[in-house]
């Protein structure tokens, strides 16, 4: 599985190649909106990313906050974005993970 761990929420780039307003996570957001603002741009292994059959986006406190299958990626420059059907109502959501973030990066693999 593929852990993307977001912050707060905070104002995109102007020009942001996905076209999103913020990026980053505040309380009441719904699942949809989660993954539209945290399953890109980033910097990955694009193989290894595409050898996982999911993505769990989680908070700083460890929170599950949106699943998704992953089906592809997109390239920007030399990074990239996740295409993937979200799970909507996954029993994960809302919970603690049971896989803690370690990395310092915020994208990992477990």
């Amino acid at each position: 599985m593929l852990q993307i761990q977001i912050g707060a929420e905070r104002t995109a780039d102007a020009g942001d190649l996905l076209g999103r307003a913020t990026l980053g996570w505040r309380p009441g957001m719904s699942e949809a909106e989660v993954w539209e603002v945290s399953r890109g741009i980033w910097k990955f292994n694009a193989d290894r990313a595409l050898s996982q059959d999911e993505v769990q986006i989680i908070n700083t406190e460890g929170t599950v906050l949106a699943v998704a299958k992953i089906t592809g990626i997109s390239k920007h420059g030399d990074r990239y974005a996740l295409e993937g059907d979200l799970l909507l109502g996954d029993p994960r959501v809302g919970r603690p993970t049971p896989s803690p973030h370690l990395s310092r990066n915020p994208v990992t693999y477990i």
